[in-house]
């Protein structure tokens, strides 16, 4: 490993990033170095911009774009300290797409069509709680709070702890699902190796059965059962302010997202053609 690259790593860890965001932005400054066939030391702004047109050329993600524009963004400014050109690399306009929800009976559905109850279990809570797939796998038995009908989310996303809700048939099911599994070292949900939290690639796989077998046809991933917690919560009347708190989000703004998925403000409007043609 070299220096430079040795010192993007201790900088981002001091500065208490998660790996994954750590591991993206060090990949994507070794394939820009890649791509010039240089050190980035030794890349100036022109090298940036002849990258950043092969990548819009090359036709790729707007989030790819986006965790481009940041990873060198970082890097020059905080490694190398040279200062970054805003108003040449301006970051990509973010594509405005609404999440994919599952409708309840869908949900229903996806939850009764998985192998075995511990899988039962943790797409019950998946959904019943709102929580990220990363979250739901990093639940202990001691963030459950059954009297005040609470989850202790840990660490969340930007590292912080929240509150969210649990449901009580969903309680039910985790006792349930307790008593058979009985597992070690703290984690609600063990993976393969005893004493190791269940990984989310696992839980990736188990939706993706699940989804077959139930044949749900859209689009979906874990992630999609947060969505569709916050979208029917919506629905019910539960005011933006409240799923906010539950979903952890650092802006109102995210939250508000699923105004535009929901389908109660819609399904009461009168369609003008039906209108007209009475």
């Amino acid at each position: 490993m070299s220096q430079l690259r040795q010192k993007m790593i201790r900088l981002m860890e001091r500065e208490h990033y998660a790996q994954k965001t750590i591991k993206s932005y060090v990949s994507t400054v070794a394939q820009y170095a890649k791509f010039h066939g240089k050190c980035p030391s030794e890349l100036d702004d022109i090298h940036i911009g002849q990258y950043l047109d092969h990548l819009c050329e090359s036709r790729v993600s707007t989030s790819t774009l986006n965790i481009t524009h940041s990873a060198l963004r970082w890097f020059y400014s905080r490694v190398m300290k040279r200062a970054w050109n805003d108003q040449v690399f301006r970051r990509p306009r973010r594509e405005k797409r609404l999440p994919q929800v599952l409708s309840p009976e869908e949900v229903k559905a996806l939850i009764h069509n998985t192998n075995n109850l511990k899988h039962y279990a943790l797409l019950m809570l998946l959904y019943s709680s709102g929580l990220r797939p990363g979250e739901v796998t990093k639940i202990r038995t001691s963030d459950i709070d059954a009297e005040r009908m609470m989850l202790r989310v840990r660490q969340g996303k930007g590292y912080k702890d929240r509150y969210t809700i649990i449901s009580p048939i969903c309680l039910q099911v985790l006792r349930r699902y307790w008593k058979v599994y009985r597992p070690k070292g703290g984690w609600l949900f063990e993976g393969i190796i005893q004493g190791e939290p269940y990984s989310v690639r696992s839980l990736q796989e188990l939706f993706r059965r699940a989804r077959q077998k139930a044949g749900i046809r859209k689009h979906v991933s874990p992630h999609s059962l947060r969505h569709s917690f916050a979208t029917h919560l919506l629905e019910e009347g539960v005011d933006t302010l409240t799923i906010k708190e539950l979903l952890g989000h650092k802006q109102l703004q995210t939250t508000a997202v699923y105004l535009h998925v929901r389908q109660s403000r819609l399904t009461k409007l009168e369609n003008p053609l039906d209108r007209i043609w009475s």
